[in-house]
Parts: structure tokens; sequence; C-alpha cells
């Protein structure tokens, strides 16, 4: 009779068991956290500058297949925040234009009591990206650091008010955000051990990212030299050089099918012939030799002439703002400045902890090597954008903050009050300021420190989407109604027209005050070049004709108090005869 045989199984730890179920119950608790203040942030702020139409194209794109409503933006992340649009919202018609805001117009027409729940509705999809971008980095950190610094990094992921600000919004940017961290992420994970499958994941990943924003176009020059490097530092697996061939063919050829998958394969392998384009960067392509320009491009014929789009438009002339001065070629030191004013001081507390705790070590790894691995690709997109013309906002650089958010989540592997008693205190003082971050709430997008003079001195710093970007209407609406005031002199920076909020409007007098009630953007108030909307539904230009350093057409408010702020965004005035005097003694007007 044979003996029955027995399965040794190595004893389960229940120390090891309690510190994973606790991990798992503090990440779900900080997700749930984030989830909440986002969602409440998009259920309370107005529909902003670029959704206005961002959402209506990604359902035209949904429903018809076609991607030349827009082709300023690859189609993927507002497809996605217009799936659940499908059967819920009508799109209105399908006639092609190159006023983006006729398509909002549309939309809001053919949903005129609807729209603002639908708004919501899709930015609940964009939530849900930046949600998944929290785990990555968590699971990331928690591989490469521990438990604590994963734990820190979603703790910081979780009330960032840039993250939160841009979340609540149906944009681009936090799919970007999730496509550049994933694909950097799969990058190392072949690097570490290269099989068909992780080259396979990597090219799908490397492709998708192409549809979320041309940004993302960075990833493809970098991901070669970055593999290479992490593959001799941290590679534990040897591989045939014809194996890695074959491996980076694949991931090349998945990269181009899921790059051409995002615009459903439309005009792949066109001639370069066809192509004529605008732009200063690609121009030299039209003159190409005949050899080169017989061959078939193998990309979106949409995508191609999107990014020439594109380009032409960084290459012309914006105003750009800084430190109360307006310029019209950038700063070279706007986005360095603008992390400075718009990223919270214990973040910032944190990120310095990390990097000179990297310096001494004391007994744990330097990791060097990990932490300028994560922090390559967003520094390029970093230094690409500071040495562009259009800086109209620090989300232009939202994939540096995955990075940066990593190396001061790290600094949390010195949390031990056994070995690091001093460190422990360190680190322990901005970790429990954290969550001062969330009473800027719901105005995460206008978010400023304390240094930079909090969202009520942001405007002496930065404008446009850093702080205004026509976030105010619902809270101007409220507004009103409380004051009963029937009608109002409004100058709004923003796309949607304030009647679809139910505000009836007229422009403020320019130039001189008269008695009445008026709300400003703070965008007008400093003197930001702009087409209002009117309530007819045309466009009036305003602050074009007087030197950027003067008061323009409405900063005649700045010399009375506002009675009360609308959100972060907008001013509301009641001026009164008295008031109207004064400033006319004050100007010498007698």
């Amino acid at each position: 009779m044979t003996a029955p045989t027995h399965t040794h199984q190595s004893p389960v730890d229940p120390a090891k068991q309690r510190a994973e179920r606790w991990f798992r119950v503090a990440a779900a608790a900080l997700l749930l956290l984030h989830a909440g203040l986002a969602f409440d942030a998009a259920r309370r702020i107005s529909v902003t500058h670029d959704e206005y139409w961002h959402l209506p194209i990604g359902l035209l794109n949904l429903q018809t297949g076609r991607f030349d409503f827009d082709i300023k933006n690859p189609p993927l992340t507002r497809m996605w925040a217009a799936l659940p649009l499908l059967v819920t919202a009508n799109s209105g018609p399908r006639e092609v234009t190159t006023d983006d805001t006729r398509y909002g117009d549309e939309f809001v027409r053919a949903n005129p009591d609807s729209f603002e729940r639908w708004f919501l509705l899709s930015r609940g999809m964009n939530i849900l990206l930046s949600l998944a971008t929290g785990l990555l980095l968590a699971v990331w950190a928690r591989e490469w650091f521990g438990t604590a610094a994963a734990l820190a990094t979603l703790a910081i992921w979780t009330v960032s008010p840039t993250i939160l600000g841009n979340a609540a919004l149906v944009t681009p940017d936090l799919g970007l955000v999730l496509a550049f961290t994933a694909t950097w992420y799969a990058v190392w994970k072949f690097a570490q051990h290269p099989t068909w499958r992780r080259a396979l994941c990597l090219g799908l990943l490397m492709g998708v990212a192409q549809g979320t924003k041309f940004t993302a176009v960075v990833l493809l020059p970098l991901s070669v030299p970055a593999w290479f490097c992490a593959w001799r530092v941290w590679g534990f697996m040897l591989v045939p050089t014809r194996r890695l061939l074959l491996q980076w063919t694949l991931i090349v050829a998945t990269t181009l099918a899921a790059w051409n998958a995002c615009y459903l394969f439309q005009g792949t392998g066109a001639p370069l012939s066809t192509y004529q384009f605008g732009s200063r960067s690609l121009q030299r392509l039209n003159t190409a030799p005949p050899w080169l320009r017989a061959m078939p491009v193998l990309l979106p014929r949409a995508y191609l002439e999107g990014l020439d789009r594109q380009k032409s438009i960084m290459e012309s002339l914006h105003p750009v703002y800084l430190d109360g001065q307006w310029q019209e070629h950038g700063f070279r030191e706007y986005f360095i400045l603008a992390l400075w004013y718009k990223a919270p001081h214990a973040v910032q507390a944190l990120f310095a902890l990390g990097v000179l705790f990297v310096v001494w070590p004391g007994r744990e790894p330097r990791l060097w090597g990990k932490l300028l691995f994560v922090l390559t690709p967003g520094l390029t997109v970093f230094v690409i954008s500071s040495l562009s013309e259009m800086q109209l906002g620090l989300r232009y650089v939202l994939p540096v903050i995955p990075g940066l958010i990593l190396v001061a989540g790290q600094s949390a592997r010195w949390l031990s009050w056994h070995r690091y008693k001093l460190r422990f205190v360190l680190l322990g003082v901005p970790l429990l300021l954290l969550p001062l971050h969330i009473r800027c709430h719901p105005e995460q997008l206008a978010y400023f420190n304390e240094a930079a003079g909090g969202p009520a001195g942001g405007r002496a710093h930065l404008l446009d989407s850093n702080l205004d970007w026509g976030q105010g209407l619902s809270a101007l609406r409220e507004v009103l109604k409380r004051h009963q005031v029937q009608a109002v002199g409004l100058a709004y920076f923003g796309t949607p027209s304030p009647t679809a909020y139910g505000i009836h409007y007229r422009l403020p007098p320019r130039r001189f005050p008269q008695p009445g009630w008026y709300a400003v953007s703070i965008n007008l108030l400093e003197n930001r070049p702009y087409n209002v909307r009117l309530p007819d539904g045309t466009y009036q230009g305003v602050n074009v004709s007087v030197p950027r350093d003067r008061f323009g057409d409405f900063g005649y408010f700045k010399f009375f108090k506002p009675i009360e702020h609308a959100g972060a965004s907008i001013e509301v005035y009641h001026l009164t005869e008295a008031d109207v005097r004064r400033w006319r003694n004050a100007m010498g007007g007698g």
C-alpha cells in the first residue's frame, strides 16, 4: 500500500498577512478619497475652456468613426470620456468646422437641460484615469522602495491640487499622464525581464500613448536608450541578440498597429507626396527627394496632419504671463516657476528631503539610477516645453509630475523611528501636512501655495489655465441668485455661453466704470487679450488695443473691492454712483 504524499507549504507569516491587509485598506481609502474629491470638484465647477469642444468631438468620433472634426488633438482620451454618452446624449449636427466652439454650441443646443449632467458623467471617466495612475505609482513605488514609500507616493497623488484639478476635467492631459507612466513602467519591466509578453505589452502601451496627446511622441526616441541602460543595470535575464532584435521588431510593429488603430487605420500608407505641411518644423518634407516623397507613411493621415497643425499653432506668437509681465515669446523659466508656485510646500519638502537622503543615505541604498530613470521622460517634456513659445499652463508639463512624486514618496524609506529619529521627524511634519491641501477644494485648478499668495495672490504670478480657465460660471450663477441680480455686466474668459447657465448679461463698459452689477474673469482683469463671447453669439476682442503693461479694457475694476468671488476665477462688483465718482477723482477727472 502506497503511503499518501504530503505537499509541504511554507508557513504563512500572520504579521505579513496583517501588514498586507492594512496596506490594501490604506491604499483603497486614499483612492476613494481621491475619487470623492475629484468628483465633487467636477460637480461644482462649470465647463472649462477646452472641455467645451473636447467632449462633443469625442462623441462625434465614436458615433461616426471619423477623425476630421478636430485633428489638433489625438482622439483616444476624449473618446474614452464620451463613452457613457453613446446611449445618453445627442451630439447634434455632424458637419466639420474650423471653429471648435461650434461643436460645443451644437452639443448644448441638442442637450439644453442636461449638458451639465453629461459633462459630469464624462468627467467621471477622466477620474478613473487618475485613479489608475495613482494605483500604478503605488505599485511601482512599492516594487522599488517598499510599502511606506508606496503609501507616501499614493498620499501625495491623492491630495495633489494640480492632479485633482485636471482629473475633474474632460481634457487629454490625465490620459497622457497615465499612458506616459504606464509606458515608462513597461520599458523598465521589459528591461528587467525581456519576455515576449512584456515586449507585446510595451508595444501596445507605446502605441496607445500616441493616441492621447502629441506630447507622447517623445517616448519613441527615449525608450531604446533608456531600455538599454536599464537592461545593463537591472536586467537579470541573458537573452541572445537575435531574440532581442526580434522582440524589438515586435515592439515596433505593435506600436504602429496600436497607433493606427486609434484612428481605425484611416489614411495609413498614403504617400508622403500627398501631404502639404505648413509648420516650420515639417515644411522641409515638402521638398524632400522624389524617392522619399513616393514612400508610404505608416501613420494615420489625421495624426500627421494634426501634428503639423499643432506645431504651426505652437510656433505662432501667444501672450504669455509670468510675474506681472507679458511676452509673446515665452519665458525659459516659466515652468520651473510654475512648479515653484503651484506645488504644495509639503510636497516640495518631501522632494527635497528625498534628494537629500539619497545623497546621504545612511543605511539605505542610494538608488540614483532608478530615480534618474523615472525622471527622464517627464524632464524631457519639461525642457522641450520650456523652449517653446506656447506656455499657457502647468498642464503642458503634467508628465513630469509622476516622476517628481515618486522621488518625493521614496523619502519614506527613511521613515523609521528606531533607525533614523531625526529623519523620521523631518519627514513626519510634511507628511502630516499633506491633508491641508484639501482646504482649497473645489478650486484645485486655481491652487497656489502659500509663498505664492494662495489662489488670491496667484494672479501676480500666473494666469490662464493655472488660475482662470472659465470654471466659475456655476459659482457665478449662485452668487447672482443669492443677490437677486437679474442681469449683470460680464466679461468672461471661457468658451461656453453664459446664457447656457441661465445668466443674462451684457459686456461691461470698457475703460470707464458705470454704476451697476458686474462680474469679470481674472484673466481679463489682468489684461489678457481675448475674444469674449457676446450674448448674441458673436465675439469681440478685448485688451488688444492697449499696451499690456497698462490697465486694459477692464483693469479699472482693480480700483474697486469685489463684494464676492465666484469660485477662484471671477470677481463680482456692485458699483454705485459714489464709487464711480471716487474713481474719477482718483484718476484726476474731477
